[in-house]
């Protein structure tokens, strides 16, 4: 089965809604690229808990996601990747937080997403990248806070040829 979707990560939605986060113009150009390119935006029924904390979930614009709620399988596979984690750090401590974090890991390998989309970079990335290195995942993480950038989403890591103007 080929790779398909991305799915949303907590600090990635607030970016998308909040205009005032730095990354805010990256989060909406990532997300009206997937748009559209027909790209699945899931939506974890844990990211949607997370984020309506703060701000109702009715903020976001729904009617362009996949809700994905955490099921048998995902939680099976979320524990398997947190003992995985946690035995290459050596038992390194755990917030609840962490918890999450590894049930959207986990929903995004079993949906055999191409994309976890976050601005998280000081652990949702940090634990994607041991994970990957593992052979424990397959998808790839965006930051968004890294800008927007086509060759991170394009398939191929090209670049859009840049023409100098004819001036």
């Amino acid at each position: 089965m080929m790779r398909n979707g991305a799915v949303l990560d907590t600090g990635f939605l607030i970016t998308l809604v909040d205009a005032n986060r730095d990354a805010h113009e990256h989060a909406k150009a990532y997300y009206r690229y997937f748009r559209e390119n027909g790209i699945t935006l899931y939506l974890p029924t844990v990211v949607a808990s997370e984020f309506g904390i703060k701000q109702p979930v009715t903020d976001l614009p729904l009617h362009h996601f996949t809700i994905l709620p955490f099921n048998l399988a995902e939680s099976i596979r979320s524990a398997d990747l947190n003992c995985a984690y946690y035995r290459s750090k050596a038992g390194s401590g755990q917030r609840d937080a962490v918890k999450d974090d590894f049930k959207i890991i986990a929903q995004a390998e079993e949906q055999e997403a191409m994309f976890l989309l976050t601005e998280d970079a000081n652990s949702m990335s940090i634990y994607c990248d041991l994970l990957r290195n593992e052979s424990r995942i397959d998808f790839k993480v965006i930051e968004v806070s890294k800008g927007f950038d086509i060759s991170f989403v394009n398939g191929n890591g090209q670049t859009e040829m840049k023409y100098p103007s004819a001036d």
